[in-house]
């Protein structure tokens, strides 16, 4: 009887798991950027946060969609899926490495690495969206996860070594992207069964719908450290790098850990009402955190500033301020990103994408024009395309969370 009710009292949701994974993640991710903020020069570590922007932007885009195929359909995991795969994942890296050269002026090594840590971060990418498929949320969120915790690898290699150069943390955190990407291929191989029928033709019309929705997201993800070297001296980027450790984690982790956990569940939902009540039920964990988690950063950052940082970077309560409301329209979005994704027809996700392209030059234009208010005027300008897409995608989903209305259901049962 104890037993059972402990049982029917523990958590359901795999929101707790995923978020909790994320959040750890995430935990080492800004724990990492803040050691290697205090031991790099200012413009090593703006280099780091640059090359990391240019590839956690790039690795989920160089799957041109296949990760939200894969999600979607029972794809076969064979030698034909990653021949597409790393086709695709190489042709996007390629073409993102010469940005960082050419656009940021990175040296050739660096681009390499950048091309590298894209192509083989991309197949890592879809292994683990194919895992994720089957609700093995452990093994799934490990592989997503395991750039972050590599980074800790390359914060510690770097505090021992003493090294003040933006190259080691880099190569260390590429070296993590092929050995991920090994392993997650490896896994799919091994469970592979033998196909019954001709595998169809691959849907590229809808992988290529995700990927345009995918990229509007992914930029504005990254959109703070890509356009603050244009718009501000490269040493914000570097004062960009520590807030988005300390403040925007937080809201990183619920933005990721939220649409994980929410997409699969969305997908095998029976009913709209099963679908509302699931929406409501992550709504509340998610305002908890974000009410508890606001006042904690507010309180915690001085202390983080003068110990772990020695007073080497100052937010002031405007950053933090910015960054909060930022951080709360990400997280709209996570729900918006999880319906759109799990249920959206191909005529919704078509006006999703186009939409999301709006809100970059929204946000891009906002970002511009916050300048002339120093950093926390680009992070409004940004914030204000999240909260543009988040309203967007759910205006556009919302007759998927509707009840049929009374009238059609009481001719149905006539």
């Amino acid at each position: 009887m104890g037993k059972s009710l402990n049982r029917r009292r523990r958590p359901r949701s795999p929101t707790f798991l995923s978020v909790g994974v994320h959040g750890a993640a995430g935990l080492g991710f800004a724990g990492a950027s803040l050691v290697l903020a205090r031991v790099l020069p200012e413009l090593e570590y703006a280099t780091v946060t640059l090359a990391i922007a240019l590839v956690n932007f790039g690795h989920p885009l160089s799957t041109v969609g296949i990760d939200g195929v894969v999600l979607r359909r029972d794809l076969d995991r064979g030698p034909r899926l990653l021949a597409r795969v790393l086709a695709a994942t190489s042709a996007v890296a390629l073409a993102l490495a010469l940005i960082g050269e050419v656009g940021y002026g990175l040296s050739p090594s660096f681009s390499a690495m950048v091309f590298l840590s894209i192509a083989r971060g991309g197949a890592m990418y879809v292994a683990a969206s194919r895992i994720q498929r089957e609700q093995r949320y452990v093994l799934s969120l490990t592989l997503m996860q395991s750039p972050n915790l590599v980074l800790i690898l390359a914060a510690v290699m770097t505090v021992v070594t003493r090294s003040t150069s933006a190259g080691l943390p880099v190569l260390v955190s590429t070296v993590g992207f092929v050995v991920a990407a090994g392993w997650g291929w490896a896994v799919l191989f091994a469970e592979r069964g033998p196909l019954l029928v001709p595998e169809p033709a691959f849907p590229w019309r809808e992988a290529l719908a995700f990927m345009g929705l995918n990229a509007s997201g992914l930029l504005l993800v990254q959109l703070d450290r890509l356009i603050i070297p244009y718009l501000l001296p490269l040493e914000e980027l570097a004062t960009y790098g520590v807030l988005a450790a300390i403040v925007g984690s937080l809201f990183r982790v619920l933005q990721m850990g939220v649409a994980y956990s929410l997409i699969p569940r969305l997908t095998a939902a029976a009913s709209v009402r099963a679908r509302r009540r699931l929406l409501v039920a992550e709504a509340r964990l998610v305002i908890l955190v974000i009410g508890v988690g606001s006042v904690g950063i507010w309180l915690v950052t001085p202390l983080v500033e003068h110990v772990l940082l020695a007073d080497k970077y100052h937010l002031t309560n405007a950053l933090i301020l910015s960054a909060i409301a930022a951080g709360v329209a990400k997280s709209l979005n996570a729900f918006s990103n999880a319906t759109v994704t799990a249920l959206a027809d191909p005529r919704e996700l078509r006006l999703v994408n186009v939409l999301g392209w709006v809100s970059v030059v929204v946000s891009s234009g906002a970002a511009v024009l916050g300048a002339r208010w120093g950093l926390a005027g680009v992070v409004y300008g940004v914030g204000l395309g999240w909260l543009l897409r988040a309203l967007a995608g759910l205006a556009l989903t919302m007759r998927h969370l509707r009840p049929a209305p009374a009238k059609a259901a009481d001719q149905s049962t006539a």
